[in-house]
C-alpha cells in the first residue's frame, strides 16, 4: 500500500488509465509510475502532469495498481514500473537482488536531498549501504474521543499528560448499556490489533530495526496481558466482532460504537467523516515509563535497475514526493509546514489536540515497531507466518498471552535454518550475503550450523 493518508476508496478509473502500460517495457522517453488504484489520487495527478511535463520534458505516466504480488509478478515478467512504492522488507530484497537502482547514483549533490527529514534520508538505506527507496509520506497516531460523551459522563477531557491508566478508568464510565438488555450498545476504547504493537513500544519494549530473531520481552508480555484485559472486562470489543461487522473505525466513533478509538494520525476519512464533536490525544504513557511515539516507517518510492533513463525517472520521483499537489504539504519534507495545511485543508483539526499530537511524536520520535516492519527482509516472513497464527489465537481467547512468548525459541530454531539459506542463495549479491552473515554472528548465531 502506498504510504499517503488519503482515502483509498476504489472508485471508477479509467479503463484508458489501466491498460495503457500493459505489455512490454516503454521506451525511456516515458517514465511510469505506479500509483495506488484510488481514482482521487489518480485524477488530482492526471490535473498536474501536463504542467510537469512543459516544465521538464518528461513524459510521466501512471500505472495504478496495489499488492507485492502484482509487483514481483511485473517485475518477473520485466514490466516493471519506472517508479514504484515497496514497503522495507520487499524493497531490501529486490536491493539484494539488483533489482532496484540506488539512489545515491542520480542524488550526488542534488539539494533536493536536504530538502528531506533526516529519518526520510536514513530509512532508505539497506544492509549494504545503498539508499535504495526514499520515504513518501509518514504518520503517527493518537487516541480520538468524542468530546460530548465525555461531558455527558462528567469526565475530564483527555489531555497530553494522560496515562494508561486514566484511559482505562474512562474506558470503564463510558461503557454503557443504554437499554438495559443486558448487552454493551457503547464501549469505552477501540484499539486494533494491529496497533498492540505501538503499545509494546509506548511500554519500553525493544522493537530496534532489522531483526533477525523475534524476541517477546517483558514489557510486551505486559502489553499484551493488559490489551486482552480491555476484552475481558467488557470495557472494549471483541476484534473479531468488529471485523466480522465489517465496521470501519470512522463509523464506530461518529455511531457512538465506542467513546474513544486509537487510529493514525493524520487519518483523512475520520475528517471527512465525522459529525461529533471530537479531539485527539497522544498515546497514553505508562507508569514510569519514558513516552516512545510511533512513526511510520514502512517503505518508500524505489527506483527499477532496468529504468531507461535514470535521471529523468529520479526527477519524476522528487516531483512525485516534493510537487505533485495530491501529496502536499509532505511530512518527510523539512521545508513542509506540515500541520498547517493540514489545518487548512480540514479546518476542525484547529484546536482539536491534532498539533499537539504531531510535534509530540516528532519530538520524542522512536523506532516503527509493527512486525512486518521491525524485522529484517530475511527473516520477516518466516517469522511472522508462525507468529502471526499465535497472535490470532491469543485475540480470539484461545491461549494465554504467555503461551505466544513460550513459542518465542521454537520460532526462532525455524528463522535460523530459513537464514542459513538464504546464505546460499546465489541470486543474493555478495555485498548483502557477507551483510547478514554479520548480522548472524553479531546476534550470537552460527550462520553455516545447522
Amino acid at each position: 500500500m502506498h504510504a499517503h493518508p488519503h482515502r483509498l476508496a476504489l472508485l471508477l478509473i479509467p479503463a484508458s488509465v489501466l491498460l495503457a502500460f500493459c505489455g512490454s517495457r516503454r521506451s525511456g522517453d516515458v517514465v511510469v509510475y505506479s500509483c495506488s488504484a484510488n481514482a482521487l489520487e489518480i485524477r488530482a495527478l492526471e490535473e498536474d502532469i501536463p504542467s510537469f511535463t512543459a516544465q521538464t520534458g518528461i513524459r510521466l505516466a501512471l500505472n495504478p495498481f496495489s499488492g507485492d504480488e502484482k509487483l514481483l509478478a511485473m517485475i518477473s515478467a520485466g514490466n516493471e514500473p519506472d517508479i514504484f512504492y515497496a514497503a522495507t522488507a520487499l524493497r531490501d530484497r529486490l536491493a539484494a537482488e539488483g533489482k532496484l537502482l540506488d539512489l545515491r547514483t542520480v542524488s550526488a549533490g542534488d539539494p533536493f536531498v536536504e530538502r528531506l527529514t533526516q529519518a526520510a534520508r536514513s530509512d532508505g538505506i539497506s544492509l549494504d549501504g545503498g539508499w535504495y527507496g526514499c520515504p513518501n509520506w509518514v504518520f503517527t497516531c493518537g487516541v480520538y474521543y468524542n468530546r460530548a460523551l465525555f461531558a455527558r459522563a462528567g469526565i475530564p477531557m483527555p489531555d497530553s499528560s494522560w496515562t494508561w491508566d486514566d484511559m482505562v478508568a474512562a474506558a470503564r464510565a463510558l461503557t454503557k448499556d443504554e437499554d438495559g438488555d443486558g448487552k454493551t450498545d457503547r464501549y469505552g476504547v477501540f484499539i486494533g490489533t494491529h496497533f498492540i504493537e505501538v503499545l509494546e513500544l509506548m511500554n519500553g519494549a525493544c522493537v530496534g530495526r532489522d531483526n533477525l530473531f523475534l524476541e517477546i520481552g517483558r514489557e510486551a508480555g505486559e502489553v499484551h496481558r493488559r490489551y486482552m484485559g480491555l476484552i475481558a472486562e467488557g470495557i472494549m470489543p471483541d476484534p473479531r466482532r468488529i471485523q466480522a461487522m465489517g465496521m470501519p473505525a470512522p463509523q464506530m466513533l461518529e455511531s457512538g460504537r465506542v467513546a474513544m478509538l486509537l487510529e493514525a494520525v493524520p487519518h483523512a476519512n475520520l475528517y471527512e467523516t465525522l459529525t461529533i464533536p471530537w479531539g485527539v490525544v497522544p498515546v497514553p504513557s505508562f507508569p514510569g515509563k519514558t513516552p516512545r511515539y510511533f512513526r511510520s516507517r514502512s517503505g518508500g518510492l524505489c527506483i527499477s535497475a532496468k529504468t531507461q533513463d535514470p535521471r529523468r525517472t529520479w526527477e519524476a520521483l522528487k516531483w512525485i514526493i516534493g510537487g505533485a499537489r495530491f501529496y502536499q504539504p509532505n511530512p518527510v519534507l523539512r521545508d513542509a509546514d506540515f500541520v498547517a495545511g493540514w489545518e487548512k485543508r480540514y479546518p476542525r483539526l484547529r484546536g482539536s489536540g491534532f498539533r499537539t499530537v504531531w510535534e509530540r511524536g516528532m519530538r520524542d520520535d522512536s523506532e516503527d515497531p509493527r512486525y512486518f516492519v521491525r524485522f529484517s527482509c530475511w527473516s520477516m516472513h518466516a517469522v511472522m507466518e508462525r507468529l502471526q497464527p499465535l497472535l490470532d489465537r491469543m485475540f480470539a481467547g484461545a491461549i494465554d498471552p504467555s503461551a505466544v512468548a513460550a513459542a518465542v525459541p521454537s520460532i526462532n530454531a525455524a528463522v535460523h535454518e530459513e537464514l542459513r539459506r538464504t546464505l546460499e542463495d546465489t541470486s543474493i549479491r555478495p555485498a548483502f550475503r557477507k551483510a547478514l552473515e554479520q548480522k548472524l554472528r553479531a546476534a550470537g548465531s552460527n550462520p553455516l550450523k545447522r
